[in-house]
C-alpha cells in the first residue's frame, strides 16, 4: 500500500513555509496527531491567517506552547515532553550506535502458536527451513548464501546453516511438534504436510512483519534527533507510513494465520488450501525458500489486487521451495477462497513453458527474502548475473510496478520435470 505523496515545505521569498493541508491530509492517513493538529489549525486562525501555509518559525512557535503533556504529535505514544518538545538538541546517535540498537533489539521473539496450545517455557531459534536434507542438500561445508542483516542493512551473504533462516517464532515444544508431518517423516505431497508447509510459511512471514514494525518503532525514538522541526516531521510521518503498511499486513495476515489454526484446535486437517506442485529434475533447485506474502501483479504483469486500499483484505500466496529426500519440489499454495487470484498467478506463470523456470524464479527473488542458495551455484556466477538478481531482491525498495519485462534468467538454478493442480488424497 502507498500512501499518497504531498509536498509539506514551501519557500517563498526566502522565507520557509509549513502546508496545514499536508498536516491535514497526514491526518487523515493516522500519519500525524490529529489533537496537535487541531491545535496548530485554531492558533493559526486566531492571528487572523486564512491560507493554508504558516512560516516554519512561527509554526515552531505554535507547536512548543501545546500543552507538553500531551501525546507527543509524532504518534509515538509519549507525551511531548517526553518525545519531540527538544529533539533538535538531543545529540544524533552514530551509525555504529543505531546498527547496535537494531541488531539486538528489533527481531520479535514468541510462540506465534501460542493461542492454541500451550506452550513450552523456551522460544528457541527455530528453522524457517530444515536444516537436515534441504540446507544441507544446497550447502557447501556447512554454508550457504542467504540475506544477512549488517552495518549497510540487509545483504546476500554466506551463512552457516546452523544459522540460516532461523527465527524465533515458537516454542521449543510446537517447533518439534508442528512440522512432524514432513521433518519425520517421508514427504508423500499429503494434504497435511502441504497444510503445515503453509502454516509454517504464513509464521514467517507474520515473524517478519512483527520483527520490521519493531524495528520502525525503533527508529522513531532515534531517527531524528538533532534535526529542524520541519525535518523531524517528514521523517516521522514517512516512518509512520511504513509502520501502518505492515501493521496492516499482520492484519490480514493473522486473519488467514487463525483459519488455519482453527482446524489446529479442532485437530482436523481438512484442506483450506489448494497447492500447485513444480516436481523439479535430480540436482535442483540451487536455492531453497519458504515464506508468504500478498503479490499486486501476475507473472505476466497484470494486476491481481490493489494493495492500496487499506479496506480491502489482500490475497496472499504461499511459496516453498524445498528439497525432501534429494527431491525438489516448488509449491505455491493459496486459500480457496482465493480461487481465482491463484488461478491466474499459475496461469500467467505456465501459459509459455518455455520461460516457466525463469518466471518461478524471478517471482521468489523479487519477494522471499527468506531464500538460501547454494555457494558452488552463486560463486559461479558472473557480476552481471549477480548485479541481475540483485536487482530482483531490491525491487520492493525501489518500485512496485512490475512488468513482465523484468522476468530474469533462472542461470541454471531450477529445472521443472513434471507440475500439476494437486488433488487431495482420499487416504489424508
Amino acid at each position: 500500500m502507498k500512501i499518497e505523496k504531498r509536498k509539506l515545505t514551501y519557500f517563498i521569498n526566502g522565507t520557509k513555509f509549513i502546508d496545514l493541508d499536508c498536516l491535514g491530509y497526514a491526518v487523515q492517513q493516522k500519519l500525524f496527531n490529529s489533537s496537535s493538529y487541531q491545535y496548530l489549525l485554531k492558533s493559526h486562525k486566531k492571528k487572523g491567517d486564512k491560507a493554508n501555509l504558516i512560516s516554519l518559525k512561527v509554526f515552531q512557535e505554535i507547536l512548543r506552547k501545546h500543552s507538553k503533556k500531551q501525546p507527543c504529535w509524532c504518534l509515538s505514544g509519549l507525551n511531548f515532553i517526553d518525545c519531540h518538545f527538544n529533539k533538535e538538541k538531543k545529540v544524533k546517535m552514530t551509525h555504529n550506535e543505531i546498527y547496535n540498537l537494531m541488531k539486538s533489539n528489533f527481531s520479535y521473539r514468541g510462540c506465534l502458536h501460542k493461542n492454541v496450545s500451550n506452550c513450552s517455557d523456551l522460544i528457541i531459534k527455530a528453522h524457517s527451513i530444515s536444516k537436515k536434507g534441504s540446507l544441507e542438500y544446497i550447502s557447501v561445508d556447512q554454508h550457504v548464501y542467504g540475506m544477512k542483516f549488517d552495518f549497510n542493512g540487509f545483504n546476500f551473504s554466506k551463512i552457516g546453516i546452523r544459522n540460516a533462516s532461523t527465527f524465533t517464532g515458537f516454542c521449543k515444544k510446537h517447533d518439534e511438534i508442528l512440522f512432524s508431518s514432513f521433518e519425520k517423516n517421508d514427504f508423500q505431497k499429503t494434504s497435511k504436510q502441504l497444510f503445515d508447509l503453509s502454516y509454517r510459511a504464513i509464521c514467517i512471514e507474520y515473524h517478519s512483519m512483527q520483527s520490521i514494525v519493531n524495528l520502525l518503532t525503533l527508529l522513531k525514538k532515534n531517527i531524528d534527533n538533532s534535526l529542524d522541526t520541519q525535518t523531524q516531521i517528514s521523517r516521522q510521518i514517512g516512518i509512520n507510513s511504513q509502520i501502518f503498511f505492515y501493521e496492516l499486513g499482520i492484519k490480514y495476515s493473522n486473519y488467514y494465520k487463525e483459519k488455519m489454526e482453527i482446524l489446529y484446535k479442532n485437530a482436523s486437517h481438512e484442506d483450506l488450501l489448494e497447492h500447485y506442485i513444480f516436481e523439479l529434475s535430480d540436482g535442483y533447485p540451487k536455492f531453497q525458500s519458504s515464506s508468504c506474502f500478498n503479490p499486486n501483479f501476475d507473472l505476466d504483469g497484470n494486476i491481481l489486487q490493489n494493495l492500496d486500499d487499506p479496506h480491502t483484505r489482500s490475497k496472499n500466496l504461499f511459496v516453498n521451495c524445498l528439497t525432501f529426500n534429494n527431491r525438489g519440489y516448488l509449491i505455491l499454495s493459496w486459500f480457496y477462497e482465493n480461487h481465482d487470484f491463484g488461478e491466474k498467478i499459475i496461469n500467467s506463470i505456465i501459459n509459455d513453458p518455455e520461460k516457466i523456470e525463469d518466471k518461478l524464479f524471478t517471482l521468489i527473488f523479487l519477494y522471499v527474502h527468506n531464500t538460501f542458495a547454494s555457494p558452488k551455484w552463486y560463486e559461479e556466477l558472473t557480476d552481471d548475473q549477480v548485479e541481475k538478481i540483485k536487482l530482483l531482491q531490491d525491487f520492493w525498495i525501489e518500485t512496485d510496478n512490475f512488468n513482465s519485462n523484468m522476468i530474469c534468467s533462472n542461470f541454471d538454478s531450477i529445472k521443472v520435470e513434471q507440475h500439476y493442480l494437486f488433488r487431495k488424497n482420499p487416504t489424508d
